[in-house]
């Protein structure tokens, strides 16, 4: 019964979602893929907006309920019966009353199984679509699909849903993502570093705040590149986060940009005044003079890889007065990686492997996130620097009076899992949890 009046919201919400489109006509932007998406929707609407109206899905309302609810201009009604029925009675006012008119409506589409992209795809008409990457990992999400090639093909069809007049706008660095560029009779323009880019970054690298004192030593800032298109070279900077995801983000952001016209030196500023969304590699001011690297919103193996990859690029201020205080370290939290199904172990010992010359201390979070320490130890990391918690309250305790000054602290773990609250506990100012964490609305808070 429960699943049958699920069907019937979703189907009604749908239709009310589609009268008001066909009402407003917005140009339908997508983007979709296994790793970036979000922060690549959030940044490509920064850029549009900065020249056109436009209207984004909030957070991650990327599913069967989110996707119409932003167009409905409604919010999630959680597990309340009555919230849903005043949204459906909401819906059904927008039908005379939309609200503000926009030019571009940028959507995030998730796939949580077979047949949600086609069917998201289906009804939104997309205009232009947005491949972000799929990774050399197992993909997030991969246990609800036969195997990775479903689900890789699911992604795609947001690219066969483009009308031949549409465009198309892939990852040339990631191989799955590419191939995927087949499915579509839309332009197709690629970005990355790859030489044979349209849109290409080059020169990617941290930025530091200069010293304040010795004992403190230099903290990362942001992330700089050059973004090549067109004959034409322009400086872009990211601030307050980390990490090539994010370089790629701005570079689908830039595509987009470019494509619709805006003005590079219009797309670079955009890009430059952007606040990204917590949870995703962003730099926060940490305990006794630490550095978080919060990455707590999801987890995958190709995500964990980046966040390792940035953890281990990152520069440690090593004190001249080594003999007399602590040098600084970098620590990495990692928790369970889910719905991965019959890979979990597999995933979860591969990453162990990664840990050795990048990080000085591994703290695991969860029943999974043990084969990882285990695997670690196995390859030879220190198994006196191993510490293994079963809960994020207990690692946020442990960290908490663990980190020293100019210590480098990065958080991953997949959503269930909770990490935010280890980093709540880790934050130099812990009451600027609400704004700086994730999921820490009063619904989730009340999961506490």
């Amino acid at each position: 019964m429960r699943a049958l009046i699920k069907k019937i919201v979703i189907a009604a919400l749908v239709l009310e979602a589609r009268l008001v489109l066909a009402r407003t006509k917005p140009k339908v932007i997508a983007v979709t893929g296994s790793v970036g998406k979000t922060s690549a929707k959030d940044l490509l609407y920064t850029v549009v907006s900065s020249t056109f109206s436009a209207k984004k899905n909030e957070k991650s309302l990327n599913s069967e309920f989110g996707v119409p609810l932003t167009i409905l201009g409604l919010k999630t009604a959680w597990s309340s019966p009555m919230g849903w029925l005043l949204n459906l009675g909401f819906g059904i006012w927008r039908l005379g009353f939309p609200g503000e008119k926009y030019k571009f409506l940028v959507l995030e589409l998730g796939a949580d199984k077979p047949g949600d992209i086609k069917t998201l795809s289906s009804w939104v008409r997309p205009k232009l679509g947005v491949i972000t990457g799929i990774g050399s990992e197992v993909p997030v999400h991969v246990e609800f699909f036969r195997d990775i090639e479903a689900l890789v093909s699911e992604k795609s069809e947001l690219l066969r849903a483009l009308p031949e007049d549409g465009t198309a706008i892939v990852n040339r660095d990631d191989a799955r993502a590419w191939e995927m560029r087949e499915a579509t009779r839309a332009r197709v323009i690629s970005y990355g570093f790859a030489s044979d880019a349209n849109i290409r970054g080059d020169n990617l690298h941290t930025s530091y705040d200069d010293p304040l004192d010795s004992a403190r030593g230099k903290k990362p800032k942001g992330i700089n590149l050059r973004v090549d298109y067109a004959g034409k070279s322009v400086p872009v900077r990211l601030c307050g986060v980390l990490g090539k995801g994010h370089a790629y983000a701005a570079l689908a952001a830039f595509a987009v940009g470019a494509n619709l016209g805006i003005n590079v030196v219009t797309i670079s500023d955009a890009l430059g005044r952007h606040k990204f969304t917590p949870g995703r590699l962003r730099i926060l001011p940490g305990k006794n003079g630490s550095t978080i690297i919060d990455d707590t919103y999801n987890s995958s193996p190709s995500a964990v890889k980046l966040a390792l990859e940035t953890l281990h690029e990152l520069e440690l201020t090593v004190s001249p007065m080594a003999d007399s205080q602590p040098q600084p370290r970098k620590v990495a939290v990692l928790g369970d990686m889910l719905e991965l199904g019959e890979y979990s172990e597999g995933e979860h010992r591969k990453v162990g492997t990664w840990i050795r010359g990048v990080a000085d201390v591994l703290v695991c979070v969860g029943e999974k996130a043990k084969w990882i320490g285990e695997s670690a130890i196995e390859d030879g990391f220190d198994k006196g620097s191993v510490h293994e918690f079963g809960n994020s309250q207990e690692a946020g305790k442990f960290l908490s009076s663990f980190v020293l000054s100019g210590d480098m602290v990065l958080l991953k773990a997949s959503q269930s899992v909770r990490l935010e609250r280890a980093t709540e506990q880790l934050l130099e100012d812990p009451t600027k949890a609400s704004e700086l964490l994730v999921r820490q609305e009063k619904e989730w808070r009340r999961k506490m």
